[in-house]
C-alpha cells in the first residue's frame, strides 16, 4: 500500500516490486487480486490517466512506448490512446512545437553567428536538424516530422 500511496503503479510494476522484496508468488497473487477488487490497482484507468497527462507534451508513439515499459497490456494501451490521441491533433501539436523551436533555435543561431563569423552549415539546414532531432526525441514519427518541416519551410 505504501508504494501505491506515492505513485500509481501497474499490475506488473507492483508484482515486480513485491518479488524483489522476497514475497512468495502465491502471496503476491492474492494481494494483487485484493487490490484490484478494492480498486487500488487498475491498469486501464492508469493507462487512460497517463495518456491524458502526456497529451500536450509527447506523441502517441512515446506514450505507447512508456506504457509498454510499465507493463500495461497492449489492448488497454490502444484503448487509452484511442480515447486521447487523434492523428490530426497530433500533427497540429507537432507543428506548434516545431514552430516554437524553430524560433528559439533561430535566435540561438543569431547569437552564435555574431560570435563566429565562419559557419560550415547553412542556417536553414542547421535549424532543420535541431528541430527534427527535438521532435523525434518527443516520439513523433519521421514522416510526420518531415511533413511538418516542409510546411514550416513553405511558410518562410
Amino acid at each position: 500500500m505504501d508504494c501505491l500511496s506515492r505513485r500509481a503503479l501497474t499490475h506488473y510494476e507492483l508484482e515486480t516490486r513485491l518479488e524483489k522484496k522476497g514475497f512468495e508468488s502465491t502471496d503476491i497473487d492474492r494481494v494483487l487480486t485484493k487490490l484490484e477488487e478494492f480498486g487500488y490497482l487498475n491498469d486501464q484507468e492508469l493507462a487512460l490517466t497517463y495518456s491524458k497527462s502526456r497529451l500536450k507534451r509527447y506523441s502517441r508513439r512515446r506514450v505507447l512506448h512508456d506504457l509498454q515499459n510499465r507493463g500495461v497490456v497492449p489492448q488497454l494501451i490502444e484503448q487509452a490512446l484511442g480515447e486521447t490521441y487523434s492523428s490530426d491533433e497530433e500533427f497540429q501539436q507537432c507543428l506548434s512545437f516545431a514552430k516554437r523551436w524553430w524560433g528559439q533555435e533561430g535566435k540561438r543561431w543569431e547569437q552564435r553567428n555574431t560570435e563566429k563569423t565562419n559557419r560550415s552549415v547553412p542556417r536553414e539546414l542547421w535549424l532543420q536538424q535541431k528541430v527534427a532531432r527535438r521532435l523525434t526525441q518527443r516520439g513523433y514519427p519521421s514522416d510526420m516530422v518531415r511533413s511538418v518541416l516542409y510546411e514550416i519551410r513553405a511558410e518562410l
